[in-house]
């Protein structure tokens, strides 16, 4: 009995929507939605086919690297519920572990909470989302304990699945010896990518190659997803550019590691550019929709229960779930997102907001100052868990 106390319920709660979702989409609907797609091309590939563009009236869509079908192979190759079973489980347990690797116990099963709605719908899409979450939170855990060989592989198998978070890669050149981590994700990185060399010729690991190359090309001229590029060009009533924003984002995302150097030691300031990083990968993404935010609701959620308590922070989290994740669940109208919400991306506007709001604490250290707020952890406590 004193075992079954141990057991989290947070983890129940993430193992049963995973249970759920494959008896759901496996064998109610019997359409796993990404499952298939992904499962297609894994065969496509071992039999040398070419995968990103496929005969007409077959499978189309994939824009993964040319390494995940690979990955995805344990998952492929089982009978088709077990295999959706294995990888709804592994998608939503990484991201539970990830977190409860970060936190103390309360404030892993409060900020699991926050984000467990969007898990829930990233599962039900079949997307791998929720796992480059977990794996990115669990790359920062094994770089803070400067396990550079765990942090690189976990940076590299999100990687070749979804390729931003190599971004987080910045994060092991935070810590002591960095250019031992960089030497490591070199290595890994070439071995990982020669990985279609099981199935291919070096020629046509070559071509598949230039062909993901000009499908990123291509996709990233004509959307904008669920992205802040999307709500500049709705309030403008015009397609506005979005690599002029991305780059602007993307130096508001460097520039307090380049003009706070001295804090590069400090635990708390990397846990706040964590929480940035995590949203920034979301809301400046052409390629983000609605499946990704369970990324962006994780660096949410880490900020929230490692900050001081306030009514505003607690406002900005309800604002996050009111517009990104309520609008969403089966009570409400599809109408209300569809017709009021998705056409102007209002729901990353609150993501937005919070991510404003970290970049600020990142140039004013404000974490460090002493406050009588209630909170569920302190930076200094979340950052003492992992030594």
């Amino acid at each position: 009995m004193a075992n079954f106390r141990k057991i989290d319920p947070v983890i129940v709660l993430f193992a049963a929507a995973a249970i759920a979702v494959t008896v759901q989409k496996g064998i109610l609907v019997g359409h796993p939605g990404n499952f298939l797609l992904f499962r297609y091309t894994f065969h496509r590939l071992i039999s040398g086919a070419d995968i990103y563009n496929p005969p007409a009236g077959e499978m189309s869509g994939f824009l993964y690297s040319p390494v995940f079908p690979l990955l995805f192979a344990p998952f492929a190759i089982l009978p088709l519920a077990l295999g959706l079973l294995l990888w709804n489980g592994v998608n939503a347990l990484t991201l539970a572990w990830g977190v409860k690797r970060l936190l103390p116990a309360r404030a892993a099963r409060v900020a699991l909470v926050i984000v467990f709605l969007d898990m829930l719908r990233s599962l039900q899409n079949s997307q791998s989302n929720a796992l480059v979450a977990g794996l990115i939170v669990l790359a920062f855990v094994a770089l803070e304990r400067e396990h550079y060989g765990a942090g690189a592989t976990a940076i590299l198998v999100g990687t070749f699945t979804k390729i931003y978070p190599l971004g987080a890669g910045v994060l092991g050149l935070l810590r002591p010896r960095p250019e031992r981590f960089v030497g490591i994700v070199v290595a890994l990185g070439l071995l990982f990518a020669a990985l279609p060399l099981v199935v291919l010729p070096p020629a046509g690991v070559v071509a598949i190659y230039r062909e993901w190359w000009s499908i990123l090309q291509r996709d990233s001229s004509a959307w904008q997803g669920k992205s802040v590029m999307r709500f500049f060009s709705a309030i403008s009533g015009s397609s506005v550019p979005s690599l002029p924003i991305q780059l602007a984002g993307t130096l508001l995302l460097l520039a307090p590691l380049v003009a706070q150097r001295p804090r590069w030691s400090d635990g708390r300031f990397r846990l706040r550019w964590l929480c940035s990083v995590l949203l920034f990968f979301v809301i400046f993404n052409h390629q983000s929709e609605s499946a990704s935010f369970v990324v962006a609701s994780t660096g949410v959620a880490i900020w929230y229960v490692t900050s001081a308590r306030s009514w505003w922070r607690t406002m900005l989290v309800a604002l996050v779930l009111l517009f990104e994740t309520v609008p969403h669940l089966f009570f409400v109208p599809t109408s209300v997102y569809n017709q009021v919400i998705g056409p102007y991306a209002l729901d990353v506007i609150p993501c937005l907001i919070v991510w404003l709001v970290i970049q600020a604490e990142l140039w004013s250290g404000s974490w460090s100052r002493p406050s009588r707020d209630e909170q569920d952890v302190s930076p200094s406590e979340a950052v003492a868990n992992l030594e």
